[in-house]
């Protein structure tokens, strides 16, 4: 392969990176250097290898050499994935990729956003804004009225432009996308290399229609609108590359090999800087960041309602008092202190998707707010005033556990006179006329559900009362509602996330998996492809609907795998078998479980070879990376039990060959994964079996050596597409 050289310096990225180190400091502006780098460098390799070398990269054409004539509608191999975090920064990690990517010569570059209107907008105003000298840039409303025209004055003349080039950002919007593709077919935009970033890519672009598809055949059920359209632009510009862009990948991992949304390569996995805030601070064992509210006061809330209520009589459970009470002193706190009269502080309330809760809620908090100010400014009954003085005690040892430099509570309370009564709840939900939360200096107390969940930023965001409950969680929904995750150091000390213990185990799992996830990845980043999706407690992965679950299966903890149909033909084993007698002429006890290393394991498995068949869980590359996944969580040791069979002299096992799905405990006695689950449950297992290979027993009259793998008893399982289209 020829090597890949690219442009690392430019007036674009260069100007970005000055206006970043003003805004977010000069570490995490070099950071995100680093990070688009690396992306741009992949981007270049994918291209070259696909399309060419000479389009793109340092001294380059930036004009399309050999356009895409191949078979594929999407030229395969060009999707890429930039797998961050929830709340860390993507966008500007995407947009330093942008201006990397201008200084690489690729010329158009088209960003999708959310279908979210306001968020949409937000995200345009955000490249337009940070990127000075570079591209021009244009959204959805510029071309809506008269594509073609916008083609041929707008976008042409600036793609034709070597020093410009354009970019184009939609929503993932049916009639916005469709718009879109007019402009591209035609500005002509198939000549130049084209780089299409899909932010939040596990939403929306996905074919929602894929697992009906799986169950009553393609012919009867078209592909979802969004992804068809997704579709169409990609093969319209097909020499491209396209850039998933998503902190919750398990519905992109899960996509079978053929899809065009299924990434094949890592494009980057960035680190955030060390002001952030994950699930590492509020979700570590005794974490004082997270605060156990009872579980039964979050379904009291949802009672309070119509004729359920009788008198409009508001009652706030103990765990939302509390919260509101850190947030009350908190904020005050952080008024004092900043001296900037603007700054906004914020309190999210989220518990339930439906807008009916949303007003109980408004009506439980916004009682609570006017009684709490009436007492303490002694306009309530002396038993009142001494409860709220109480309660905000109770706030106030609470905030001591991680706020250091507190004033005095009475101190506190003297300001929080004057500041309470703005402390006016807001929904944020559907029925509002205001799409994007309306901030007022100070106090914020926001109120919603989906429209405060993926994409959106909180501003200022404080304390969470979190308390949404599905019945059957999915890994990616709940973990984009990590709203509290974030850069906002100035306010960690006075952060609180507050919710049921049952919630924060979910959130606990989800974060442990996605690390293991991450870490596999990392340790292993040319094999996205094959990338199992780590689920923790009862969890699903992702949505259904975007999932074909006829090749989806799983690798439990504790459970013994093996192939249904081993390769067994002279020719295809002779070699291999060789490998595998040298590597195990040392372990020669049938009864010794040997503690080897886990990559001591991988490398016999190495040489195992097997023909997969349709719903079994053992496919060789996969439990490979599931073995190594497993590794890259730090556990390096396994057990090795090679069987020659005691009886026989160690000169083989005599089993008959059976079909697939007739072996019962593989290929050996079953007590001896019984053994080995009882002895060894906390690492994996090997147990190899050393058969005499007959042709009276339906073997190929050469000896073998076949795989059983006990899976260690661990908190994860891992879940995989066996789809065999390689």
């Amino acid at each position: 392969m020829i090597p890949i050289q690219i442009k690392t310096n430019g007036s674009c990225i260069d100007k970005l990176i000055k206006r970043l180190e003003k805004q977010i400091g000069q570490k995490e502006a070099n950071k995100l250097k680093e990070t688009a780098i690396e992306v741009v460098k992949n981007c270049v390799k994918f291209y070259s290898v696909n399309f060419g070398y000479g389009d793109v990269g340092e001294n380059s054409t930036g004009l399309v050499s050999q356009p895409y004539k191949g078979q594929d509608p999407i030229p395969n191999g060009t999707t890429g994935l930039i797998y961050g975090r929830v709340q860390s920064g993507k966008t500007n990690t995407t947009i330093a990729t942008l201006a990397l990517g201008h200084e690489n010569n690729f010329r158009c570059f088209i960003v999708l956003t959310s279908n979210n209107t306001w968020l949409g907008k937000q995200t345009a105003n955000r490249f337009n804004n940070q990127v000075q000298d570079g591209p021009v840039f244009f959204d959805w409303e510029a071309w809506n009225k008269d594509p073609d025209g916008f083609a041929e004055t707008k976008v042409a003349p600036y793609i034709k432009d070597a020093d410009i080039g354009v970019v184009l950002v939609s929503t993932k919007n049916g009639h916005h996308l469709d718009k879109l593709l007019k402009v591209l077919k035609a500005a002509k935009v198939k000549g130049v290399p084209t780089l299409i970033f899909d932010d939040e890519a596990d939403n929306a672009s996905l074919n929602t229609n894929e697992s009906k598809q799986a169950k009553k055949g393609k012919g009867g059920i078209d592909d979802s609108k969004i992804f068809e359209t997704i579709g169409k632009i990609r093969q319209e510009v097909a020499n491209h590359i396209y850039i998933q862009v998503t902190a919750t990948p398990q519905s992109l991992l899960l996509q079978k090999l053929s899809q065009p949304c299924k990434p094949q390569f890592c494009a980057a996995l960035p680190e955030p800087g060390d002001s952030y805030m994950g699930g590492e601070l509020f979700f570590a064992e005794k974490s004082n960041y997270s605060c156990i509210v009872d579980a039964g006061e979050i379904n009291e809330l949802k009672k309070q309602k119509g004729g359920i209520n009788p008198g409009n009589k508001w009652i706030i459970p103990e765990g939302l008092r509390l919260a509101l009470c850190c947030f009350f002193l908190g904020s005050t706190y952080k008024m004092l202190s900043s001296g900037k009269e603007d700054e906004k502080y914020s309190f999210l309330a989220h518990v339930c998707y439906k807008q009916d809760i949303h007003s109980v809620l408004e009506k439980v908090i916004s009682q609570f707010v006017i009684n709490l100010d009436q007492a303490i400014r002694e306009k309530s009954s002396d038993t009142e005033n001494k409860q709220a003085q109480k309660w905000l005690e109770q706030a106030y040892n609470e905030l001591k556990k991680t706020a250091n430099n507190l004033p005095p509570i009475t101190e506190l309370i003297d300001e929080l006179k004057i500041q309470l009564r703005h402390a006016i709840p807001k929904i944020i939900n559907a029925n509002n006329p205001e799409k994007e939360p309306n901030y007022n200096p100070g106090m914020n107390i926001l109120i919603g559900g989906n429209r405060l969940g993926r994409g959106v930023t909180i501003d200022g965001l404080m304390v969470t009362y979190y308390g949404r409950d599905a019945k059957q969680k999915v890994i990616d929904t709940v973990h984009q509602h990590a709203r509290m995750y974030g850069y906002r150091s100035q306010l960690k000390d006075v952060t609180r996330l507050f919710l049921p213990e049952h919630i924060l185990d979910a959130f606990r799992s989800i974060h442990e998996a996605d690390e293991a996830m991450r870490q596999a990845i990392g340790d292993d980043i040319h094999n996205i492809k094959l990338q199992p999706v780590w689920i923790g407690g009862n969890l699903k992965p992702t949505r259904s609907n975007v999932l074909d679950p006829s090749v989806i299966d799983v690798l439990v903890p504790g459970s013994l795998v093996f192939p249904q149909s081993p390769a067994y033909k002279k020719d295809e084993i002779e070699d291999n078998f060789k490998e595998i007698e040298n590597l195990l002429i040392n372990y020669q006890d049938n009864n010794q479980y040997y503690e080897v290393d886990i990559d001591f394991i991988i490398k016999i498995l190495n040489y195992t070879k097997s023909h997969y068949i349709l719903s079994e869980k053992w496919e060789d590359k996969r439990i490979i990376k599931g073995l190594t996944d497993i590794k890259s969580k730090g556990m390096i040791k396994g057990r090795l039990n090679v069987r020659r069979g005691e009886r026989n002299n160690n000169q083989g096992l005599d089993m008959t060959r059976k079909d697939p799905f007739e072996w019962m405990f593989g290929f050996g006695s079953g007590r001896w994964s019984l053994e080995a689950k009882e002895k060894y449950p906390d690492v994996p297992t090997l147990i190899i079996c050393y058969q005499k290979g007959e042709k009276s027993k339906k073997w190929d009259g050469h000896p073998i050596y076949l795989p059983m793998l006990v899976l260690p008893k661990q908190k994860f399982v891992l879940m995989f597409n066996y789809d065999d289209d390689e």
